[in-house]
């Protein structure tokens, strides 16, 4: 009796949860990485601070996520016969911070298992403690735009004043991580914005406005091809100057817009045929990536009229990026 072998097709949603779980190190985000490190190298010498900056979709957490599991993991001396060290304390910042929640936050962000109530002088002594326990020499807070001057003024100056105490204390490297409504706050505080002056990265989405631009979005959409492929996912090709400028247009050239397309298209599409134009059309259509476009769709439209879009999208993206970093008087 003869054996058959049955090919059976890749599955879809293994390659979906392997896709959205993963991220390339493309050149911004490893310079991101790389700089996280520099600023980390000067705990210990004053507060050395660095700012990490960009509209939502960027990869600013995943950047820090990557950056602390690396870290951590190349670290051998973790473990002591005091306990266990813990040299980076990663907290996003509460919506409408204080200074008693901000000190809460970072206490439970350690690891602390015991009791965050107290004063907000009790909360101070027990965060010196454990920063001097732990080893910590680098606190990383996300989503520092909360600290919005419009919001709570009082509250921002005590928590922006506490910032600056523990560097000096004990100090250590901060990283800051947030949207430009955070910059623009930030900025209003001369004494602690001075400490993240000398390095900072403003991440920004990919552009089609030059053919080095071009070649830099090209390496990215490639490396996401790639990793469908080596889950037995294949596409047409994406990394051609046409499908850019439709990819650019579909997603404003926004790495979490751009997953969140293939991921469609890939749910949409039959097991085991090729993702194909059609596909991305469908899956655009089923999402709101960029409601600016309306109805018209850059994966059926002629490649003239997307080339002239999406030009006259990149000038205006360009414009509204100048506009946000600026700092009101």
């Amino acid at each position: 009796m003869t054996e058959t072998t049955v090919m059976t097709a890749p599955d879809p949603k293994s390659a979906i949860v392997e896709f959205a779980n993963w991220r390339t190190r493309h050149e911004r985000f490893q310079n991101a990485v790389v700089e996280i490190g520099h600023t980390h190298a000067m705990h210990g010498t004053g507060g050395a601070g660095m700012l990490l900056m960009g509209m939502p979709g960027l990869g600013k957490s995943s950047i820090l996520a990557s950056y602390i599991k690396h870290h951590l993991r190349a670290r051998d001396d973790l473990e002591t016969v005091d306990g266990s060290k813990e040299p980076i304390i990663l907290v996003s910042v509460p919506a409408e911070p204080t200074l008693k929640t901000m000190i809460q936050e970072i206490i439970l962000a350690s690891g602390y298992k015991g009791s965050i109530k107290g004063t907000i002088g009790e909360l101070k002594q027990k965060l010196d403690e454990l920063i001097v326990q732990r080893g910590v020499e680098m606190l990383v807070i996300d989503e520092f735009q909360h600290f919005l001057r419009e919001q709570a003024k009082s509250n921002t100056r005590g928590v922006v004043n506490h910032i600056k105490l523990l560097m000096d204390k004990h100090k250590l490297a901060v990283i800051m991580a947030g949207t430009p409504p955070g910059y623009r706050s930030i900025a209003q505080f001369e004494e602690l914005y001075q400490r993240f002056a000398h390095r900072q990265i403003r991440l920004k989405p990919f552009r089609i406005d030059s053919p080095e631009e071009l070649q830099v979005f090209g390496n990215y959409v490639n490396a996401c091809a790639q990793f469908l492929h080596r889950h037995d996912i294949k596409t047409i090709r994406l990394a051609n100057d046409k499908m850019l400028f439709r990819l650019f247009l579909a997603t404003k050239g926004i790495p979490r817009l751009i997953s969140h397309l293939l991921m469609t298209a890939i749910e949409g599409a039959e097991p085991g045929s090729r993702i194909t134009m059609d596909d991305l059309s469908r899956a655009f259509g089923r999402s709101s990536l960029n409601p600016e476009l309306d109805s018209f769709d850059p994966f059926k439209a002629p490649m003239e009229k997307v080339a002239e879009r999406a030009t006259i999208a990149q000038k205006k993206a360009i414009k509204q990026d100048s506009e946000q970093w600026k700092v009101k008087a």
